[in-house]
Formats: C-alpha cells, sequence, structure tokens
C-alpha cells in the first residue's frame, strides 16, 4: 500500500511520514522514495510486527520481562522479550528466530542495526542477522544473506550480550534461487562485506521483504535458553510483542504424573524454565483406589496445599467420583516466576493417582 504525498511544503526536520513510520534516513532525506509527475511516492510502513518461527528442536515464546536471576528486567522497551531455545542440535536444522517483514527496501537503503540478547549459558554460535532479499520483477528469484553465527564479531558469552552491525565487516554469506544467480559478482557460501551486497551488480537492485534474527542451526550440542530484548533496524524501534494469533509464552505442553509411593508426599508435577512462570490451561485428576482422598494441586513446594497456591482440588474415590477435569483456558492460574507445580493427596493410595497437566509458559 502507498500513500501519495506532496512534498513541496515538507521540512527537513519532520521526522514522520503517514502512520508514525520513520521513514528517514541518516541525512533526513525519506527512505526508497519515487517521483511520480512531481509527486513523491511515499511507502506507509517500513517494518511489520516481528512473529516468531522455529524449526526442528527449536522452540520460542514471548515472555513477559519479570525479575528472575536472569535480570530479565533490565532491557527491552515494552517488557516483552522474545524467549529463544535452539535445542538439540540435530544435523544443523533446529533453531528459533524472530521474523521482522520488511516493505520491500532497496538492498543500498538498509544501514544499520542494533540487537541485545541474554544467553544462560555461553554458546558457540549468537544471535545472528539474516536479511532475505528478492528481484522485485520476478519473484522466482531471492537469497537468504546470512551474518555468520560464529563470527568474532558476534558475542556468544553467558549474560547480557549486544551487537552493532557494522556493513563494512566480512561476514554475510548468501544461498538462495536460482543456484546460480546469474550476473552477480559474488560467490555462494563466501563471506563478503554488506556494503558488497550493496554495491553488487544484480543483488543492489533487489529489496528486502524480511530481517531476521535468529538462533541455532547447528551441527552438535544444545543450544540452551536465550532472550532477544532490544532490536533496532535502519534507526526504527522493533516493539517486540505478540502478533495477531499469537499468544504470550510458548507453544502448548502436556505431562502426566503418578501420585508417589507414599501419594501424601508433596512431589513436583512440572517445572517451568529458568525466568519464566506457569499458566496452567487444564488439570486432570483420576482415582483408582477405594480410598477417598483429597487431590491436591498446587503452586510451591509445601506438606500441605497453600490455600493461597490452589490449583485445583477435589475428593476422590472409585465408589463415587473418580475423576475431576477443570479447564481454566487462557485465564487459568499463573505461577510465580520459576515457581513449581506440586501434588499430593490427603489420605495415602499409593500410586493409584493420575495428574495430567497441559500448560504454557509465559
Amino acid at each position: 500500500m502507498v500513500q501519495i504525498l506532496n512534498t513541496a511544503n515538507r521540512t527537513d526536520d519532520r521526522s514522520r511520514e503517514l502512520f508514525g513510520v520513520v521513514l528517514k534516513d541518516k541525512t533526513g532525506g525519506l527512505l526508497y522514495d519515487e517521483i511520480v509527475g512531481g509527486v513523491k511516492i511515499v511507502p506507509t510502513w517500513l517494518f511489520g510486527s516481528p512473529v516468531l518461527r522455529t524449526g526442528a528442536n527449536g522452540l520460542a515464546g514471548w515472555l513477559r520481562a519479570e525479575g528472575s536471576v536472569e535480570g530479565l528486567l533490565q532491557k527491552g522497551a515494552s517488557g516483552i522479550i522474545a524467549n529463544l531455545y535452539g535445542g538439540l542440535q540435530t544435523g544443523g536444522a533446529s533453531w528459533a528466530a524472530v521474523y521482522v517483514p520488511a516493505n520491500e527496501i532497496p538492498t543500498p537503503d538498509f544501514n544499520s542495526g542494533q540487537w541485545s540478547y541474554r544467553y544462560a549459558d555461553a554458546e558457540a554460535y549468537g544471535h545472528n542477522m539474516v536479511i532475505w532479499m528478492h528481484d522485485p520483477d520476478d519473484l522466482g528469484k531471492r537469497v537468504e544473506v546470512t551474518q555468520a553465527p560464529s563470527g568474532v564479531t558476534l558475542a556468544k558469552a553467558d549474560g547480557w550480550n549486544s551487537h552493532t552491525l557494522n556493513t563494512a565487516t566480512t561476514q554475510f554469506f548468501y544461498y538462495g534461487e536460482p543456484d546460480p544467480v546469474v550476473g552477480t559478482g559474488l560467490t555462494k557460501g563466501t563471506q563478503y562485506t554488506w556494503e558488497q551486497f550493496q554495491a553488487d551488480a544484480v543483488f543492489s537492485k533487489w529489496k528486502i521483504y524480511r530481517i531476521s534474527i535468529e538462533y541455532g542451526w547447528y551441527s552438535t550440542g544444545t543450544f540452551g535458553e536465550s532472550w532477544l530484548a532490544e532490536l533496532i533496524l535502519n534507526g526504527e524501534v522493533i516493539r517486540l510483542q505478540p502478533g495477531p494469533g499469537e499468544t504470550m509464552g510458548r507453544e502448548v505442553k502436556s505431562f502426566f504424573k503418578a501420585t508417589a509411593g507414599n501419594s501424601t508426599t508433596d512431589v513436583t508435577l512440572v517445572t517451568p524454565g529458568t525466568g519464566r512462570r506457569i499458566k496452567v490451561l487444564s488439570i486432570n485428576m483420576i482415582t483408582a483406589s477405594a480410598t477417598a482422598s483429597d487431590f491436591e494441586c498446587y503452586f510451591s513446594v509445601a506438606d500441605a496445599m497453600p490455600a493461597a497456591k490452589v490449583i485445583a482440588i477435589r475428593n476422590l474415590d472409585t465408589d463415587a467420583v473418580a475423576e475431576h477435569f477443570v479447564n481454566f483456558g487462557e485465564d487459568g492460574p499463573e505461577g510465580l516466576v520459576d515457581e513449581i507445580v506440586s501434588m499430593r493427596t490427603s489420605v495415602d493410595i499409593t500410586t493409584t493417582g493420575i495428574y495430567t497437566i497441559v500448560y504454557r509458559e509465559i
């Protein structure tokens, strides 16, 4: 979508057009505008809302930044950050990423990027940028230009890391279609500077349709927890928050567990990942015992269920009610940061009870 503007009276210090989207470059000129019949054509948006994507063993979720051992409150404008978990790296195909749509930005007009991220442990790869671009006249021609994730320019330490894109550093390689890309002076798989892509006979005429920050794509080991907290592209702050159809937290999980040998013993049902909270979507409790006993499910660890931490409670036995199901949906109870979900019964029925929980980590 485009908007036709009469720019005869436009002042140099006007930094926003239309919907509040920053469209000026570092010199104050509008980005990738066109003059048609003396009228300036200005795109109505530069970058769209970010979305989360994963592959193979990777996981991703939107997380409310809260106080925890990871200090996640320290970064991020919105108080919402992207939790990326690379997972077991098998065959170089496990990954998690934040995708940011781009509105057909000409390659020469993308010149800056900054991002900050936190690692729970030091990793082999940093959070790297991938620039996706295509031929605007033939969408069958496209490439992904990847910043080498193992490069010395990307921090990979335990704790907070940050990166400022240097367009003059040799660190980008590409793959795509067709193979080969006819007319380019750059070889696939070979690292170049971003400036070389901007000056290339072919790629300089292509346009960017997506920019992503990615984590994973390694061949061995496990990439643990990480959090992308800030992202600025071409001077525009990208608001990290759930988009349409997305929810706070990771994918829905389910887990079941039998009661302990002495079922009055408090045992852990599920434990959230570091810095996250459990949102309970549903709980199901079943007994195979004729002995009546209160089935208790609650947040925290305690010998008896704390009244303020109750998730569900029901007296069950096979002679009366043998099963109890509670469906909370997305309005279910939430624990504190790093708080576990516990289970026990008031009377010992040994291992004849089953708890099944469906939940999100948020």
